[in-house]
């Protein structure tokens, strides 16, 4: 069922037609330009992220904030120099041009005072990457159920155990998400992530096998009451494109 309130994009992408259509009204090629460069910065600031993120385009962390920070001024320079254009153009039809801005503020105030459902899974997901890279079980251990079970644990503390002892030594350096597919059926949800997992050079997995290796798994979330999604089921199925369980790797 739609809801608004889970989809700020609607209003995004409402507020940037109606934009574009009282740009094409009035027939304003210096606001034309503009708007599509603002577009343009916008979407080679996501673009970025998302290849750093994956390790396709290799900068470091810090060029990448400054370079995303440079693009992010430049949206902005030209943000204020199309309000000061319309101010001075459009002083009798200057209310039309509020629509879109409220569309467009509204998408933005909502997506950061109102967390989806879907936001807040995928802060789980990426929680729980940056505890494994970080080979910290005790963050780990804060988004797994109380009722947790699988097919080889069963229960909470046995994942937690096993946890640590794989991450008792050097292991992960760090993982770059592949795939992620999300299923929600509040208060269940079905995720299958797939990651490319670098290990260290001093684990037993680099000397013996590989520097890395493709990991898919299934995870089970479910709502709690204080609307928190926590995982109460993961299952590994697939290691380097190759069928696998719990199990197999104990």
């Amino acid at each position: 069922m739609f809801n608004i309130f889970e989809q700020p994009w609607t209003l995004l992408i409402a507020g940037i037609i109606v934009w574009f259509t009282l740009l094409f009204i009035h027939g304003d090629s210096r606001l034309w330009w503009q708007s599509h460069l603002v577009i343009f910065l916008a979407v080679a600031i996501f673009t970025l992220g998302l290849l750093v993120e994956a390790s396709l385009f290799k900068i470091s962390k810090t060029l990448t904030i400054i370079i995303q920070a440079i693009l992010g001024l430049a949206i902005a320079a030209l943000l204020t120099l199309q309000i000061i254009h319309i101010i001075q153009t459009y002083q009798r039809r200057r209310w039309q041009w509020f629509l879109p801005i409220i569309l467009i503020g509204t998408a933005f105030g909502l997506d950061s005072l109102v967390k989806s459902d879907l936001e807040k899974i995928n802060s789980l997901i990426v929680t729980v990457r940056k505890a494994t890279e970080q080979e910290n079980c005790d963050a780990i251990e804060a988004l797994i159920s109380a009722d947790y079970s699988d097919s080889f644990h069963n229960a909470k503390e046995d994942l937690m155990n096993h946890c640590r002892r794989l991450l008792s030594e050097p292991l992960v350096r760090k993982n770059n998400k592949m795939g992620l597919n999300i299923e929600i059926l509040p208060p269940k949800a079905s995720v299958i992530l797939t990651v490319i997992i670098h290990f260290e050079k001093e684990s037993w997995v680099f000397r013996e096998y590989r520097p890395f290796v493709t990991l898919k798994i299934e995870l089970d979330l479910q709502k709690e009451q204080d609307k928190r999604w926590l995982i109460n089921r993961a299952e590994v199925r697939e290691i380097g494109g190759h069928p696998f369980s719990w199990r197999d790797i104990r």
